[in-house]
């Protein structure tokens, strides 16, 4: 490694002997023979075509040139040495920055803890947080960030889906509705209502329209929301039901709704996902997602 047509090396002797003041001694310190050092000492010499050291049998001093010059070096092999830590640091994922997605709705109760471990572990690292609604269900992991909080389905190839959470699908009912204050229903049992869904079409909304369960035949989607909030006022407002995650009934519920269990349908999941080339960062977050789902527990 060169500076200037400095070798490190060079450097890291001259500041070796420069201290010790002595060949044998820094020799020794370096793990190399006192010749080769020597040798060293001299080429640094001749390549800044100025003395740096008075040799005689009984001692070895610093020249004028020297005394000036060891500070110098000294800094440069700081400097140098926070450079090599700053670069592995950010090959660790312990400094630069994370683009984090995260799907409106998904994962409310881990998010807070999840970014607060993720500060304290990794201070020197910035998070960017972006939601998504439900018209981006795949919360940007294909189209920049670094990981993202979502529910499958996605039906992105080459993502890494990595699951935190297992919950009950549920049935939004408007209190009206004939099935409203039952603990469960059957999903057969709500398919021919008119039903709220996200905007697009795409796996992600074929899903929570129950489309696998339709022999075929097209949901009767009556109105299309973005968000919870929208989807709820819809639903509350009687234009049709909706299908979602158990932990809406825990953290949007509200009069005028009823969330029943649909018993029938498999547990729907939140997610980490990962994109083909996860950086270090992006992985270090999903681990520790994983962990704070864990003791969420």
């Amino acid at each position: 490694m060169l500076i200037n047509g400095v070798d490190i090396r060079q450097l890291r002797a001259f500041v070796m002997v420069g201290e010790e003041l002595s060949f044998v001694r820094a020799a020794t310190r370096l793990h190399v023979s006192q010749p080769a050092l020597s040798q060293t000492i001299r080429q640094f010499e001749a390549l800044l075509d100025v003395p740096l050291f008075e040799r005689n049998t009984r001692k070895v001093a610093l020249t004028e040139a020297g005394l000036a010059l060891l500070p110098q070096a000294l800094e440069i092999l700081a400097k140098l040495a926070q450079m090599a830590q700053t670069a592995s640091d950010h090959a660790v994922g312990l400094r630069g920055s994370l683009k984090v997605g995260f799907l409106i709705g998904a994962g409310v109760d881990l998010m807070p803890r999840i970014l607060s471990s993720f500060a304290k572990r990794f201070p020197q690292v910035k998070v960017l947080v972006k939601e998504f609604d439900f018209s981006e269900p795949h919360a940007g992991i294909a189209e920049g960030m670094d990981v993202s909080i979502l529910r499958p389905p996605l039906g992105l190839p080459g993502v890494e889906l990595i699951t935190l959470v297992e919950e009950d699908c549920v049935a939004c009912l408007p209190s009206t509705h004939r099935l409203a204050g039952q603990e469960t229903v059957s999903i057969h049992d709500i398919l021919d209502d008119p039903i709220v869904a996200a905007p697009g079409s795409n796996v992600w909304r074929s899903y929570w329209t129950a489309d696998a369960y339709r022999d075929g035949r097209s949901a009767p989607v009556i109105h299309e929301a973005s968000t919870v909030e929208s989807e709820l006022q819809a639903v509350a407002s009687e234009r049709g039901i909706s299908i979602t995650a158990s932990s809406t009934a825990r953290f949007y519920a509200r009069p005028g709704l009823s969330f029943p269990i649909i018993r029938d349908m498999p547990p729907c999941t939140v997610c980490v996902a990962l994109p083909a080339q996860a950086s270090v960062a992006a992985r270090n977050f999903a681990e520790l997602a994983l962990e704070v789902a864990g003791r969420a527990g």
